[in-house]
């Protein structure tokens, strides 16, 4: 390991590349794979959210930045106190859990990883926090139409899906379960940014354990597609991703398409208007 490659210090992890990842300050940057590079279907997030992603997407983010973008979620959705909201794919229940501590009272958290939501759960009641986590299918969630005020997609966790249909559908199930005129906002790596930038290998460090990206963009289908080496301290564990990137305006068609109205893209917390030089972009959405 080439101790010059390694991104010292606090480290979150970003299967996108995006503003905390090694896409930002790795050492080999070389371009973009226009050649699409076959890959064997399988549904990657059901291995890739273990105990090291835990570790190193969720545990190294700082209290701080989970209340800086709670405030931010907070003032894009004019969340109130007796909204009913939705956090979908909440993980470890970061934002969920915030919410709750500043009473917001109807706040219910959505994962696939039961691991997860369990751990979500034991926080939420250690904590008296007045706040409920399920296990469930961001493509068909478990809630009645028209019966949520705000739903938010944070820290892309969207474009999971090999098939357009079924990331479509989450937005589409974003759309059902709010009343009209309900927000929605989606968190994502800003796609024209990553081909811009694009790096094909980065290594990073957090608490002594070390992770080896090596990436490759596939201009045919716009994905990211990745292989990720941990070397943890009881082991080395390898993992495979893919995750579909989107310009703004394929996701604003498909707001469109899908009953909302697209009302602002941002590409910080600031709310400043998203350009070519932001990594991420925010975008929100009401319904019609």
């Amino acid at each position: 390991m080439n101790k010059q490659d390694v991104q010292k210090g606090t480290y979150t992890p970003s299967p996108n590349g995006g503003s905390r990842g090694p896409h930002e300050d790795a050492k080999q940057v070389r371009g973009v794979k226009d050649s699409p590079k076959k890959r064997e279907a399988f549904f990657w997030w059901e291995k890739f959210f273990d105990s090291n992603w835990k570790r190193l997407g969720f545990d190294s983010i700082a209290r701080e930045e989970t209340s800086q973008e709670t405030d931010f979620l907070v003032k894009a959705l004019e969340l109130k106190p007796q909204d009913k909201v939705l956090d979908m794919a909440c993980g470890v229940g970061r934002h969920s859990l915030e919410l709750a501590r500043r009473g917001f009272k109807n706040v219910t958290g959505l994962d696939f990883t039961q691991a997860y939501v369990k751990e979500a759960t034991l926080k939420a009641s250690q904590e008296k926090l007045e706040v409920e986590f399920v296990q469930g299918d961001m493509k068909d969630l478990p809630f009645a139409d028209e019966s949520l005020d705000a739903v938010y997609n944070f820290y892309t966790s969207f474009g999971y899906f090999e098939g357009e249909r079924d990331n479509e559908k989450v937005i589409k199930e974003a759309s059902r379960v709010l009343k009209p005129a309900g927000r929605f906002l989606l968190d994502v790596v800003n796609r024209d940014w990553v081909v811009r930038n694009f790096q094909t290998r980065g290594w990073s460090e957090y608490n002594g354990e070390y992770l080896l990206e090596e990436r490759e963009f596939d201009l045919a289908t716009s994905r990211n597609n990745c292989n990720w080496t941990y070397f943890a301290k009881d082991g080395t564990t390898k993992h495979e991703l893919s995750l579909r990137m989107y310009s703004l305006h394929e996701l604003v068609a498909m707001f469109a398409r899908a009953g909302l109205e697209f009302k602002a893209a941002w590409g910080t917390l600031d709310r400043e208007p998203l350009s070519l030089s932001h990594q991420r972009q925010k975008l929100l959405a009401v319904k019609s």
